[in-house]
C-alpha cells in the first residue's frame, strides 16, 4: 500500500472530531427515520436523541517474533466517533454504536495493523521504527474512515533484541531467512562496540581537553588573582598615600584656620582692649566732667549758702534794727505817755508825742 508513497514524518492526520455530534430518531408507528439533530430542534414525544459519543479503543497485537534474535511488540491507541451515516446505516444499534464498532472491526483492525508489522519480516531491521507506526497509524485511520468512523490512532512499537554480548551461541539455532537479522544484530554489536570505543576515545580526548582547559582556567584565574591582588595592594597603597595627603591637606588646612583664627581673636582682643581703654577714658572724661560739674555746682550751692546767710543776716540786721526801732518807740511812748494819764491833756508841741498821720 505505502511502497510507492511512503509517509511523510511531517504530516498531520486531521480526524474531524465533533463535540456536539447527535442523532434523532424519529419512531412513529411502523415509521423510524434517522436524522442529524438540527441546530434549532424541538424535541417531540416521539423523538429519541442519542450522542456520537468519541470515545478510546487500547488494542494489543500479536508480537512478532524474528527467530529467537528479536521481538517486536505493537500497542495501538485509537480515537474514534461514528460518523452521522454510519449511524443512520446501523441505527438497529445506535444505542451503544461504541462497542458495536469494537466488536466488529477488532480483527480488521488487527489483520491492517500486523500486516504491515510483518513487513520487518522482508525489510528486517533496515526500516525505522518510527516509520513504521506511522505507516500502522495511517492504515488503521484509512480503513475506519472508508466504513464512515473517524479516528485517530497512535502505535507504539517497541523491539526487544537478545542479549548482543552472547549472540553467537544463537548461531545453531538460526533458521536461514533470518540470517539477515543475525548478521544485522552483528553488525549492530560492532558498530556498538566501535561506536563505545569511539564514544571512550572522544570522552578521555574530551577529558583530558577539558582538565587541559580547566588547568589553563585554573592558571589564568591564579595570574588574574596575582593581578588582582598586586593591584588591589596598589590601589591600596595608592589610597593610603591619598590619605597621607588629605589628612596633611587637612592638618594644614586646620592649622591655617587656627592660625587665622588665632589672629581674629587677637585682633578682637586688641579691639576689645581698645574699645576698654576708649571707654575707661571716655568715662574718666566724664568722671571728670561730672567732677568738675560737681564742683561748680558745689561752689554754686556755697555761693548761694554765702548769699542765704548773707540775707538771713541782713534780715536779722533788719529785724534787729525794727526790734530796737520798735523798743525805742515803745520806751519814747511810754516817756510821752505816762500811765494813768490822759493822752488829750499831752501836749502836741511835746516833741516826744508822736503825731497820728490819720488824724491830720
Amino acid at each position: 500500500m505505502f511502497e510507492n508513497s511512503p509517509p511523510d514524518p511531517d504530516s498531520y492526520w486531521e480526524a474531524g472530531f465533533e463535540g456536539e455530534r447527535r442523532v434523532v430518531v424519529s419512531v412513529l408507528g411502523p415509521y423510524r427515520r434517522v436524522f442529524p439533530r438540527p441546530k434549532r430542534f424541538v424535541r417531540r414525544f416521539y423523538h429519541r436523541v442519542y450522542e456520537l459519543k468519541i470515545e478510546d479503543w487500547q488494542i494489543t497485537l500479536e508480537p512478532l517474533k524474528l527467530g529467537a534474535l528479536c521481538t517486536i511488540e505493537a500497542e495501538l491507541a485509537i480515537r474514534f466517533q461514528p460518523t452521522v451515516k454510519y449511524a443512520c446505516e446501523n441505527f438497529e444499534h445506535i444505542e451503544n454504536l461504541g462497542a458495536y464498532i469494537k466488536a466488529n472491526y477488532r480483527t480488521l483492525v488487527q489483520d491492517a495493523a500486523e500486516t504491515e508489522l510483518r513487513r520487518l519480516e522482508r525489510n528486517q531491521l533496515d526500516d525505522d521504527p518510527a516509520r513504521m507506526e506511522r505507516r500502522i497509524e495511517n492504515a488503521v485511520n484509512e480503513l475506519l474512515v472508508t466504513h464512515n468512523i473517524q479516528c485517530r490512532a497512535r502505535c507504539t512499537i517497541r523491539t526487544e533484541f537478545a542479549d548482543l554480548e552472547n549472540i553467537e551461541k544463537h548461531a545453531d539455532t538460526i533458521d536461514s531467512k533470518h540470517n539477515g537479522i543475525y548478521l544485522e544484530l552483528i553488525r549492530r554489536r560492532r558498530q556498538l562496540s566501535e561506536s563505545l570505543a569511539r564514544e571512550q576515545y572522544d570522552r578521555e580526548t574530551t577529558e583530558r581537553k577539558l582538565r587541559l582547559e580547566h588547568e589553563e582556567r585554573m592558571l589564568e584565574l591564579m595570574r588574574r588573582e596575582a593581578e588582582l591582588r598586586e593591584a588591589l595592594r596598589n590601589q591600596e597603597a595608592e589610597h593610603d598615600r591619598a590619605e597621607i595627603t588629605a589628612e596633611e591637606t587637612r592638618t594644614a588646612e586646620r592649622y591655617d584656620a587656627e592660625l587665622r583664627l588665632r589672629e581674629a581673636r587677637i585682633r578682637h582682643e586688641s579691639q576689645l582692649k581698645q574699645m576698654e581703654l576708649e571707654a575707661e577714658l571716655s568715662e574718666k572724661t566724664r568722671r571728670a566732667k561730672a567732677f568738675d560739674d560737681i564742683e561748680n555746682h558745689l561752689k554754686r550751692e556755697i555761693e548761694l549758702l554765702v548769699l542765704e546767710r548773707q540775707r538771713l543776716l541782713l534780715e536779722d540786721e533788719i529785724r534787729d534794727v525794727k526790734v530796737a526801732k520798735a523798743k525805742g518807740w515803745i520806751i519814747n511812748a511810754k516817756r510821752r505817755f505816762p500811765l494813768g494819764e490822759n493822752p488829750k491833756s499831752l501836749n502836741p508841741q511835746d516833741p516826744g508825742v508822736v503825731k497820728n498821720p490819720g488824724n491830720e
